[in-house]
């Protein structure tokens, strides 16, 4: 079995005179969990689409799970591969109903085609219940809100087994029992399953012990890569922030993270004079 799974050499996206990606080289093995961080703007969301399928970079190399993108095999490989990602999904998802949503991923679609079983519709309200979404089936995409959207796509994503689970800010709009359900179901199939996660988040309580590898993106670039121990550090990652930033880890092995982050907002609103 290839241990390498993803593999992108001299990868870019241009628009126009514009780069979103530019020269990203990066190598994913089977087993290893990544988290990928950056400020909003980095790439990470690009660099994610062209991963599962859904953007085609200008120019450099991208092989996944042994194979490159192709009109015979795009589809057959984006069931392979789970794909989380509002900022995505919104633009391209209105009126669908959720159930359609959930179903389009087995045949890695923006919607149902063809070979839908009743098995494959019990499975999907399945994991609809699962995610507190029972009574939301046949609610339009447009209609719902940015929690209960979320929770669609993960339902999507998973409805197919994935190989490889790609999580774009999974947790955006989530209430705080459906970010720990999503939290859980995540470090659940990291421990006990076959699939590779790769996790992007701008809220570092969420990274977690599992994710023992790290990207770090800034201005459509690879700033640092490597074993999150390694590359989650204080040096780093105020280079990164261009800020100084405090990285130490908890008992849990979770981390923290102390920004400077210094505001005028109040100066350049009020004045330097003091409350009356």
């Amino acid at each position: 079995m290839e241990d390498t799974i993803i593999r992108a050499e001299g990868l870019c996206m241009q628009t126009g005179k514009q780069f979103l990606l530019r020269d990203v080289n990066w190598e994913v093995k089977r087993g290893e969990h990544w988290l990928i961080f950056g400020m909003n703007g980095s790439g990470k969301t690009t660099l994610l689409s062209m991963v599962a399928g859904f953007k085609c970079p200008t120019r450099g190399r991208l092989e996944v799970l042994g194979q490159t993108y192709s009109n015979d095999n795009i589809f057959a490989l984006r069931r392979k591969i789970g794909w989380v990602s509002s900022s995505f999904f919104d633009i391209y998802l209105s009126l669908e109903p959720a159930l359609d949503i959930v179903l389009s991923g087995l045949s890695g679609t923006l919607g149902i085609r063809y070979g839908i079983t009743a098995a494959d519709v019990r499975q999907a309200k399945a994991l609809l219940r699962e995610l507190q979404l029972a009574d939301k089936m046949n609610t339009p995409f447009c209609h719902m809100s940015k929690g209960e959207r979320q929770n669609v796509l993960i339902a999507r994503a998973l409805i197919t087994r994935p190989e490889i689970l790609v999580l774009d800010e999974p947790s955006a709009g989530l209430d705080i029992y459906a970010r720990e359900h999503m939290l859980n179901t995540v470090r659940d199939l990291a421990a006990h399953q076959d699939v590779t996660v790769l996790y992007v988040t701008h809220y570092p309580e969420e990274i977690q012990p599992f994710m023992n590898k790290t990207l770090l993106m800034r201005q459509g670039q690879v700033f640092a890569q490597g074993d999150t121990d390694s590359v989650v550090t204080s040096e780093y990652i105020s280079k990164l922030m261009g800020d100084t930033t405090t990285v130490s880890r908890e008992a849990d092995g979770g981390i923290r993270m102390q920004i400077g982050a210094a505001s005028r907002v109040r100066e350049l609103c009020y004045g330097t004079g003091e409350r009356r």
